[in-house]
């Protein structure tokens, strides 16, 4: 047994024989998220030639049966009536709990699942601005806000110590889905290829850096959610047992949901065993972060963002 398999074995206990079903499964559940800008779930439904079945993880996500094949070529997607997305990932938007006119952040958004479903949540309000450090995936994250219908929107391709630094203290929430070891992903990418205990400690060493750049974005009174598909506590309690031992204005809260299970008190921790992906055999652990008000804090600052006059949206770099 490798590395990786004994530390899941310690982590999981009596449950690591069901999880290796999973991990060692043919069997991949895949989901859809419905876009309310373009169409509801209802009518979506009418639509497909499949049936759909409700997740626990988003108000809008449904599980795809398993022999449909290339969805993707569905002109509804071409369309952006809905995002192909992994069910799980869903959730970490669903515990963010954007409301409309909430200026919002997404600091690691490609390609561009929670981003395109903030956008719904606005609904057309507010302000979504997307980041991602890498300039070909901020292109493709270009192309699925454009798709999916959302105009409220900026993309940057910027690293997040530069951005946040330039953007203080003015987003109500910021979503913070970290770049990971992606041990939750070896089914489905070369993650494997590339883990060791070194590559762990090394992301959860990234992971802290990106959230402390992240929090001089967030106003007083906001609200932040760090997530992963990785199952280490390296990079999951780890981090965030570190982020609040060093930022005494953060507390962690209850968002109020019931999937998955809890971790750190009100963090949720979602196994494959939990409705996640089985093949990819995911893992999301969701950390609800509220910073506390403060009278010393600086006075807001309200910036001013200009969209081209035909309401498309483009990479701005900072």
């Amino acid at each position: 047994m490798n590395d990786f398999l004994l530390r899941m074995k310690s982590l999981l206990g009596d449950e690591f024989d069901e999880f290796l079903k999973f991990y060692n499964s043919d069997d991949f559940i895949k989901g859809l998220r419905v876009n309310t800008l373009k169409c509801l779930p209802e009518k979506l439904c009418s639509l497909l030639d499949f049936e759909l079945k409700k997740t626990p993880f988003c108000d809008e996500g449904f599980y795809i049966p398993s022999d449909v094949k290339s969805i993707g070529n569905n002109p509804l997607h071409h369309a952006g009536a809905f995002y192909v997305q992994e069910p799980s990932a869903t959730s970490a938007v669903t515990m963010l709990d954007v409301h409309e006119g909430d200026y919002v952040l997404d600091l690691c958004a490609a390609p561009g699942g929670k981003s395109t479903q903030i956008g719904a949540k606005l609904n057309e309000t507010g302000l979504l601005w997307s980041n991602e450090i890498v300039r070909n995936r901020a292109n493709i994250l270009l192309s699925n806000i454009e798709r999916m219908g959302i105009s409220n929107a900026v993309v940057s391709n910027c690293r997040p110590d530069e951005l946040c630094k330039r953007l203080e203290n003015r987003f109500d929430r910021i979503l913070v889905d970290a770049p990971c070891s992606g041990e939750g992903m070896f089914r489905k990418n070369d993650a494997e290829r590339e883990w060791s205990i070194e590559h762990v400690k090394s992301c959860a060493a990234r992971q802290l850096l990106i959230l402390n750049s992240a929090k001089d974005a967030l106003k007083n009174g906001g609200y932040m959610v760090y997530s992963t598909c990785t199952f280490s506590k390296e990079e999951n309690e780890g981090v965030i047992s570190r982020f609040l031992a060093e930022n005494p204005d953060f507390e962690l809260v209850d968002s109020g949901v019931t999937f998955g299970r809890p971790t750190l008190d009100y963090a949720r921790r979602i196994f494959p065993m939990d409705g996640g992906e089985g093949r990819a055999s995911r893992i999301l652990i969701i950390i609800f972060l509220k910073r506390i008000i403060k009278l010393t804090r600086k006075f807001l600052i309200f910036m001013t963002v200009f969209l081209s006059t035909d309401r498309s949206v483009k990479i701005l770099r900072l």
